[in-house]
């Protein structure tokens, strides 16, 4: 019950955002960037700024997508890469970023690392990249 307590209600400034599609048969994923809003990879390969609520509704389809982020697996707080949102923010205004990445768990990648050129473009990678950024135990915490 305590933990229930703890649970954040809003990712952090460089959370990795992931929004599940039709029950989990396909995932996107962003980086949170503060004030309800993330930048992902539109479907032109181009990185883009939206509100949490219309990364949610992304796809083509008219359902709302399940949004996850990680948390610490003890106290619950958000786990964050201010470096990512940092890049994810210089991102938008360059060009060279459009042809490069294959999709955004790659764009997503390259944020956390700074390596842009990643192989990371399965949701496992990304994760597996995750886990060795930040060692903690941590679990992931839908959206309420």
């Amino acid at each position: 019950m305590l933990a229930h307590l703890l649970k954040p209600s809003m990712p952090g400034r460089g959370s990795i955002v992931i929004a599940a599609l039709y029950e989990g048969l396909g995932e996107y994923s962003g980086i949170y960037i503060g004030d309800h809003q993330i930048i992902t990879l539109s479907n032109k390969h181009t990185p883009v700024q939206m509100s949490i609520e219309e990364f949610s509704h992304i796809h083509s389809t008219r359902f709302k997508s399940e949004i996850y982020w990680a948390c610490h697996l003890f106290n619950r707080q958000p786990v964050r890469f201010p470096e990512a949102a940092q890049r994810a923010l210089h991102t938008l205004n360059n060009n060279s970023y459009k042809t490069m990445l294959i999709n955004s768990h790659q764009f997503c990648s390259g944020c956390i690392t700074g390596d842009f050129d990643n192989e990371d473009a399965q949701l496992s990678e990304l994760k597996k990249r995750i886990k060795e950024l930040y060692p903690h135990r941590h679990v992931w915490n839908k959206q309420a």
